[in-house]
């Protein structure tokens, strides 16, 4: 029997051990598994490293007693908490990003995102254009328009960002 965490909860000052490869190696072999970070205090920098190595989290010793529970409860639930650092805020580039289309998306019809989010469930131009009731070709057309104002080439790519601004759920997946 094999048994695989929700959540894990590594210190960020593990002596001896890169905890941005401990939480990729645990990301990577259990993807459903979220990693949260506790240390004293922390930068920018670290904050940004925990981010991009696929840390859900990144949480203040200072506050466990009174914010833990809440926050695991968060992360449970999918959301990713990163507390201020220590030296103030400055949005990392990929939250700035993050923001930009989740802007595009707000402005899209309900088209394009119906579009977008077949495209996330794994669909085909073809599966998109038989849900749409619109030709291949107009799917085609539509989805290269999007791809074009999100600044990326492939579909991965798209999904990624239909992901990333919620437009798109794990519970969507399940469905599609």
């Amino acid at each position: 029997m094999s048994f695989t965490p929700h959540i894990v909860i590594l210190e960020y000052s593990l002596s001896g051990t890169d905890i941005h490869l401990a939480i990729q190696d645990i990301t990577s072999q259990a993807p459903s598994t979220k990693v949260v970070l506790l240390a004293n205090s922390y930068g920018r920098a670290e904050l940004a490293k925990a981010y991009e190595s696929g840390s859900s989290g990144l949480i203040s010793k200072n506050s466990i007693s009174a914010e833990l529970p809440s926050a695991l409860r968060m992360v449970a639930a999918g959301y990713q908490l990163f507390a201020q650092p220590s030296e103030g805020w400055e949005k990392p580039l990929r939250f700035a990003r993050r923001s930009q289309n989740q802007a595009i998306i707000d402005k899209m019809s309900d088209r394009d995102r119906q579009l977008v989010r077949g495209v996330a469930s794994g669909m085909t131009n073809i599966q998109i254009s038989r849900s749409t009731h619109i030709s291949e070709g107009s799917v085609k057309l539509h989805l290269a328009r999007i791809m074009d104002e999100f600044g990326v080439s492939n579909r991965v790519q798209l999904a990624v960002i239909a992901a990333e601004t919620g437009l798109i759920t794990s519970a969507d997946l399940l469905t599609a």
